[in-house]
């Protein structure tokens, strides 16, 4: 779990017959779900630490050009599901977002300089 409670990955099952990973993003620790990912049963442990690496990673995350193609070597493999969400809630999540980075800046503001000088004109006596 983020520290944040807004990720977490579960693996449902038991120690005996581990079942599939869920991979969930919430905009809070009790709000509903905004993106999840499923990996089944037999997905390899190594694979789901790669995946949730990459989700940690704060560099910027490479897009395809489609919303048809997906990044993958077999597109058979990967679902994509889209589910569609009111305005209503879009706003609140960008608000929230908003106010998160907000909150996440540590560093005082400056305090505006003396103004700057024009450089000054070269002149040729005459």
């Amino acid at each position: 779990m983020s520290p944040d409670g807004t990720a977490y990955v579960q693996r449902l099952g038991t120690a005996q017959e581990p079942g599939a990973w869920f991979v969930t993003a919430t905009l809070g620790p009790d709000r509903k779900p905004v993106w999840q990912a499923l990996f089944g049963e037999h997905t390899p442990a190594r694979l789901v630490a790669a995946f949730t690496a990459s989700l940690v990673d704060p560099h910027p995350v490479a897009r395809t050009g489609s919303l048809r193609s997906l990044p993958t070597r077999d597109p058979d493999v990967v679902t994509r599901r889209t589910t569609d969400v009111l305005a209503v809630h879009v706003a609140a999540a960008l608000e929230d977002r908003v106010h998160a980075l907000a909150a996440r800046r540590t560093v005082p503001p400056t305090t505006p300089g003396p103004p700057r000088q024009p450089p000054a004109r070269n002149s040729r006596s005459r």
